[in-house]
C-alpha cells in the first residue's frame, strides 16, 4: 500500500500523567480501519514505546516524576522518544484519529503533539457527552485540534460510519481529505459546534442532586442534563469506577456492594465543585448517599454561595430489583441500559462496544445490601434535604422523557 493510503492513529492524552487513562483512551477501531477499508497504522505511541524497551506504563512514571520534580532538561531529552514517533506520523499519516483523554491539560505533551499535528486532517472525538467541549479539562487540547482541517465527532462509531461513507476519498490521501472537510465547512461552518437544544438561562448556575433507589433512573436524567441543558456531570459511580482502576482494593469492596469510604466520595464531590464557574450548572447522580457526605455537600455549597435542589426519583422495590438484574453498563459512553434485549444481545447501541454487568449487580447477597444501605443511610440522607425544604419527588413509574419533563419544569421555576 502507498504511504498515501495509510493512516495513523495518535491517542492524545496524558501520556506522562496516567498510563491508565492513556491506554483507556486508546481508539478502538484498529480492527475495522485495517481489516474492512485496508488501512495501515503508522506512528502508533504505544507501539513505538515498546519497540524502544519503554513500554507506556513505564514511560507514563518516568515522565510524571521529572515532571513533577521539576528535572525539566531531562524531561525534554526524554520526550525526543515521543517526537520520534510523530515525525513518522507527520510525514505518512493521510490523517489522524484523535481522542484526548479526561486528563489531558494542554501541557508540554499536548503541545507537542499539536504541533506535529499541524495541518493533518484531524477526525477529533470528544465523547458521547461532549466532555471535550465542555465537561473535563481537555478543553485547551480541543481547541488546539480544532484547525481548519479537522471534524469533530461524538463516538468511534460515527467515525468509522463517515469514513466508510467516504472511502474513496480517503483512499487518495491528505490532500483530498483536507478538500473534502473544507467543502463540509464550507456548506456548515458550524459543524464542529455542539449546541445543547434545550439550554435555558433559568438553568444557569444551578446545583442539582438526583437521588432514589438504585435503578430508579438517576445516571439517565442527569446525563439528559447534560446532553441536552449543558449541565456539568458527577456520577457517584462513573467517578469511583474509574478511582477503583487504580486502586483495586477499593474496586473489590464496591464489587460486593459496599459503599466507598466518605472520605473519598467528599473529596471528589469538592473537586467537582471547586471546578466550576460561577454561571456553570452541574447535576450529582447519586452522591452524597451518607448523612456526613450530605452534610459535607451541604456546607460547602454554603461556602460557594451555591443553592441546591434535591430530586428525588421515586420506584417500589419490585422494579428495583427488575432493573438491577437487567441493567448492562458501557464503559465507553459511560450510560447504562436496561432490557431484556440487552442481555439476550449485549452491545451499546451508541458505539458498538460490548455491555458488561457490574459484579455487585449479579449477586443475590450484593443486591440485599444496596437495598440495605438504600433504607439506612440515602433515605436518611433524603430526610436531612427534606427537612431543610430542599426536595422534590417524581414519579420513576414512567418513560424517561416524562420523568425529564418534570425535572426540567421543576428547574426553571
Amino acid at each position: 500500500m502507498s504511504y498515501k493510503k495509510a493512516v495513523c492513529y495518535y491517542r492524545s492524552g496524558p501520556i506522562e500523567r496516567d498510563p491508565g487513562a492513556a491506554f483507556h483512551a486508546k481508539n478502538r477501531m484498529d480492527n475495522v480501519f485495517t481489516e474492512e477499508f485496508g488501512f495501515k497504522i503508522v506512528g502508533d505511541t504505544f507501539e513505538h514505546l515498546t519497540a524502544n524497551n519503554c513500554p507506556q506504563a513505564v514511560y507514563g512514571a518516568k515522565m510524571k516524576k521529572l515532571r513533577d520534580r521539576g528535572k525539566f532538561a531531562e524531561y525534554c531529552r526524554s520526550e525526543l522518544l515521543l517526537t520520534m514517533s510523530l515525525r513518522e506520523v507527520r510525514r505518512r499519516s493521510a490523517f489522524t484519529v484523535v481522542r484526548p483523554a479526561p486528563e489531558a491539560s494542554g501541557g508540554t505533551t499536548s503541545e507537542t503533539v499539536m504541533m506535529w499535528l499541524k495541518g493533518i486532517p484531524k477526525l477529533v472525538i470528544i465523547g458521547p457527552h461532549g466532555e471535550g467541549l465542555l465537561d473535563n479539562n481537555s478543553t485547551f487540547v480541543i481547541r488546539m485540534l480544532i484547525d481548519r482541517y479537522a471534524l469533530v465527532f461524538n463516538t468511534e462509531k460515527e467515525v468509522i460510519e463517515f469514513v466508510r461513507e467516504h472511502v474513496e476519498i480517503f483512499r487518495h490521501g491528505r490532500e483530498a481529505i483536507r478538500q473534502m472537510i473544507m467543502a463540509i465547512k464550507g456548506v456548515n461552518p458550524y459543524v464542529n459546534d455542539r449546541p445543547k437544544p434545550l439550554y435555558d438561562e433559568r438553568l444557569e448556575g444551578k446545583t442539582v442532586l438526583i437521588q432514589g433507589r438504585p435503578g430508579a433512573g438517576k445516571d439517565t436524567q442527569a446525563r439528559m442534563l447534560q446532553d441536552l441543558c449543558g449541565f456539568k456531570f458527577f456520577g457517584s459511580g462513573f467517578a469511583l469506577r474509574r478511582l477503583s482502576a487504580k486502586f483495586h482494593t477499593l474496586g473489590e469492596s464496591l464489587s460486593k456492594g459496599n459503599l466507598a469510604p466518605e472520605i473519598i466520595i467528599n473529596y471528589l464531590i469538592a473537586q467537582s465543585l471547586l471546578q466550576l464557574e460561577k454561571f456553570e450548572s452541574i447535576v450529582f447522580s447519586g452522591a452524597a448517599k451518607k448523612p456526613g457526605e450530605a452534610k459535607g455537600l451541604f456546607e460547602l455549597l454554603g461556602l460557594l454561595g451555591r443553592k441546591l435542589v434535591v430530586i428525588v426519583i421515586d420506584i417500589n422495590e419490585d422494579l428495583v430489583r427488575e432493573r438491577i438484574i437487567l441493567r448492562r453498563n458501557c464503559d465507553s459512553c459511560e450510560m447504562s441500559f436496561c432490557g431484556k434485549e440487552f442481555v439476550e444481545r449485549p452491545i451499546c447501541p451508541n458505539c458498538n462496544i460490548a455491555l458488561s454487568a457490574r459484579a455487585e449487580n449479579m449477586n443475590e447477597e450484593s443486591i440485599k445490601k444496596i437495598l440495605a444501605w438504600y433504607k439506612t443511610d440515602v433515605e436518611t440522607v433524603i430526610k436531612f434535604f427534606e427537612d431543610m425544604g430542599l426536595v422534590v419527588h417524581v414519579d420513576g413509574h414512567r418513560t424517561k422523557e416524562e420523568i425529564f419533563d418534570d425535572i426540567l419544569s421543576i428547574l426553571r421555576k
